[in-house]
């Protein structure tokens, strides 16, 4: 259970989630432009998916080129003025929206998957990573401590010291290595809850067998509130009496009686 609340812009938004499946693993592919990154990304995706997992993926991009195709229907409403739109099919949905999205939403938004493959973010904290670097100085710029394996896409023999290096074509030992070593997303709070000063730290503890992803906050809690970027864990009692609540509520509602998952979401605005 997760209880959630961001301020943005003023606005705040709570969110109530209980139920559901566990939290998918998750990896990141880091290098810089041109690296080929989503080859690596391509063949992780395949091969895991070969194994039977279902996989969503995230990519992070620093340039500003429309997401959606110049003329298509979408597009055209949101030249008009529209601030998010969607098209959904019979088997698919796009949905663009003209703010940005945090990336735990956006991986909440992946749906019910087992594994995230994630491309870019080389700043981020929250899950283990493969470099794919070209030179020497880019293994030492790229390198955090939360390195998994390196895939040396131009078979430069490069040093990678205890890391495991992967040719691209050997897509199924490094497959291996995820499964074995990817964990679920962390808070990316450095909230301190877990005993680290960041998150970073907990996933090096992870990667060494110390610790689990459990001991994040966003895990190890039945309720959580968030607030800007500060975490305020409830207590048992407070958090129970919280869910009890809103169960309560729902049993009175057609259709809610026997929820699997629950999502509750509503904004509070500023006094005007």
């Amino acid at each position: 259970m997760i209880f959630g609340v961001e301020v943005d812009a003023g606005d705040i938004t709570a969110r109530l989630q209980f139920g559901g499946m566990g939290a998918p693993r998750t990896v990141t592919v880091v290098g810089f432009k041109a690296a080929r990154k989503t080859q690596v990304v391509e063949a992780l995706v395949a091969e895991l998916t070969r194994r039977g997992y279902r996989v969503g993926t995230l990519k992070h991009t620093a340039d500003e080129h429309p997401l959606d195709k110049q003329w298509t229907d979408t597009w055209r409403h949101v030249e008009a003025g529209a601030v998010s739109s969607a098209i959904l099919s019979d088997n698919r949905t796009a949905i663009f929206l003209k703010r940005a999205m945090s990336l735990q939403r956006a991986a909440d938004a992946l749906g019910d998957v087992d594994f995230i493959i994630m491309e870019g973010f080389k700043a981020l904290d929250v899950a283990p990573r493969i470099m794919v670097p070209r030179t020497q100085d880019e293994v030492a710029t790229l390198m955090t401590g939360l390195e998994i394996a390196v895939v040396d896409v131009e078979g430069n023999m490069l040093d990678t010291g205890t890391l495991p290096s992967i040719k691209l074509s050997d897509t199924v030992a490094l497959t291996d290595i995820v499964e074995k070593r990817a964990y679920p997303m962390l808070a990316g709070l450095d909230c301190k809850a877990c005993g680290f000063p960041t998150c970073r730290e907990l996933g090096k503890t992870i990667l060494t067998g110390e610790r689990k992803a459990e001991s994040c906050v966003k895990y190890s809690h039945d309720v959580l509130l968030r607030v800007d970027s500060s975490v305020i864990p409830l207590n048992k009692f407070t958090g129970s009496a919280l869910v009890n609540v809103v169960l309560g509520f729902m049993k009175t509602l057609k259709g809610s009686e026997a929820p699997h998952q629950v999502e509750l979401e509503f904004e509070v605005k500023k006094d005007a």
